[in-house]
């Protein structure tokens, strides 16, 4: 659970730092918009910068979900399994999960190769930098050694 934090934090640190710089939501803040309007729930103009409420919200439920990818990453992956490799593959996994089945299944992102270029480019690539960093700081936290199955009842 700490690896899918810390990394979460570091893709919520450089969503922030964005923001800051350009004066616009990011695209996180955007895709929560865009998920809440088709809850019927008001949301901000397209473009309005986040009041620090809406920020908190949603960088927390990143959060909250960087960090079932950890917990779910601890359970599934095997002691011996290379950090690099095992991490760029969930990455992906998390990416063709989120992009590829529940944000077009819920009307919230287009198909990938759906996507403008630069985002289908870019989506892959910050998911596997995620799924990388989680898994390394999984493994310098001490998260990832023992049997799988002792970490599940851990865990539950």
């Amino acid at each position: 659970m700490a690896g899918g934090l810390v990394a979460g934090l570091a893709l919520s640190a450089v969503m922030l730092v964005g923001e800051k710089l350009s004066g616009k939501p990011s695209e996180l803040i955007e895709l929560e918009r865009k998920t809440a309007a088709k809850l019927n729930i008001k949301t901000p103009p397209y473009g309005v910068p986040a009041t620090t409420t809406e920020q908190l919200i949603t960088h927390g439920g990143h959060l909250a979900l960087s960090a079932l990818a950890g917990l779910i990453y601890a359970a599934v992956v095997d002691e011996d399994a290379d950090d690099t490799r095992s991490g760029a593959i969930f990455g992906i996994a998390f990416f063709v999960a989120a992009y590829g089945i529940t944000g077009p299944a819920l009307g919230v992102t287009p198909l990938p190769w759906r996507e403008r270029p630069l985002r289908a480019v870019q989506h892959p690539i910050v998911h596997t930098l995620f799924g990388f960093a989680m898994a390394k700081f999984a493994r310098q936290g001490g998260a990832i050694n023992g049997d799988p199955r002792s970490r599940l009842a851990e865990i539950g």
